[in-house]
């Protein structure tokens, strides 16, 4: 990067959560069912940022706007005034609906394995004391020769991360339910469906007050649409 920023006679803004970033940088996350907060620090100056949407790799795309944002003039309190204002990345990512009785986080539009560890690490980290997590975990497509091994890698983080309720949705992601039930997951806590309709017929019964429900899969799994049925209905 530097040696870039030399050849062009360009300046660089280092942003992140860590020691190097100089110029931009996030302490204090702390994530709720209801946004991200956290403290920014910009060249010296620090206050405090609560994003509407959810999830901690947010807070990266915040720092990364601040960044450029503040290398064109603009100030820190305005930055962060507009960045406030954002209620929701993009419809069907990490979409909270429901209500605070039932959240139903409706991410479904996409998914690798990267976004849905990122998803479902969230789930974890914002249920409160006596909350109940719920994973609807649908297929991740266009994964080649790698689909089967990383079904089993979400399978198995599902478990490790406590998710107390994992239903699986569909056959392409069979294998995620069984990587669940090889994990230990045996007791009720991992159920499969083969269809959407199934999957809702039963989560209508199951869901209590205090649950905090995420719907994630690749956009050919169409769960975005049970995502949205479960949010009119608990809503």
């Amino acid at each position: 990067m530097a040696a870039i920023a030399s050849e062009r006679d360009a300046a660089v803004r280092w942003f992140g959560r860590g020691a190097g970033a100089v110029h931009v940088r996030a302490d204090d996350v702390e994530l709720t069912a209801s946004g991200t907060r956290s403290t920014i620090t910009a060249d010296g100056v620090s206050l405090p940022l609560n994003l509407k949407v959810l999830g901690e790799h947010h807070v990266m795309n915040a720092l990364a706007a601040i960044a450029a944002a503040t290398a064109l003039g603009v100030s820190l309190q305005d930055c962060i005034t507009r960045l406030e204002t954002v209620e929701l990345a993009e419809r069907w990512r990490m979409q909270p609906m429901g209500s605070d009785r039932v959240r139903i986080i409706n991410d479904a539009y996409n998914a690798s394995p990267d976004s849905m560890a990122a998803a479902l690490r969230t789930l974890a980290q914002i249920a409160g004391p006596g909350e109940r997590t719920v994973a609807v975990l649908g297929a991740m497509s266009e994964l080649g020769e790698y689909a089967g091994e990383e079904h089993d890698r979400i399978g198995l983080q599902a478990v490790r991360l406590g998710i107390q309720r994992i239903v699986v949705v569909g056959p392409e992601a069979r294998r995620l339910f069984l990587a669940v039930v090889g994990e230990g997951s045996w007791d009720g806590e991992g159920v499969y469906f083969a269809t959407a309709d199934e999957a809702y017929d039963y989560l209508l019964t199951e869901l209590r007050d205090g649950d905090r429900v995420l719907v994630k899969s690749s956009n050919s799994a169409g769960l975005r649409h049970l995502g949205d049925r479960l949010g009119e209905s608990f809503s």
